[in-house]
């Protein structure tokens, strides 16, 4: 009995584990976003890209880049770790991955806009429904 309660005690804790780290996935997104615009006015360089995406905390990997009528579109997947409760066979480490739309004005006082996609949605599924 025991047993069980520890792992649904646990297993509460794994999941607020889980939410705080989509949670921090999003602060990423938009530190990244606000460090591009730091050159408004202009498309955002490959080389930009990677220094943003460089100076971000966490681990982001730009998918796809495409121009807009108004700015530049990114599809940018961010991933941060947590902890897993009560492992008996595999890592205790694990990810949460979560795949973000940003758009960025190239003009106007607009800052920039953040979509989080569902953390079952890949980038590579939203590449083909967002970025066309």
């Amino acid at each position: 009995m025991a047993l069980i309660a520890a792992f649904a005690v646990s297993g509460r804790s794994e999941a607020d584990r889980e939410h705080d780290a989509f949670e921090a996935t999003q602060k990423d997104a938009r530190l990244f976003a606000a460090r591009l615009l730091t050159n408004k006015g202009r498309t955002p360089t490959d080389q930009d890209i990677r220094d943003a995406l460089d100076e971000t905390p966490g681990f982001g990997v730009l998918v796809e880049t495409h121009p807009t009528t108004d700015g530049t579109r990114l599809l940018v997947q961010f991933s941060r770790p947590y902890e897993r409760s009560l492992v008996l066979f595999g890592p205790a480490d694990t990810m949460a991955t979560r795949c973000f739309t940003i758009d960025l004005p190239s003009t106007g006082p607009s800052g920039p806009r953040v979509k989080a996609h569902g953390p079952k949605e890949p980038c590579g599924t939203v590449a083909g429904s967002t970025l066309s």
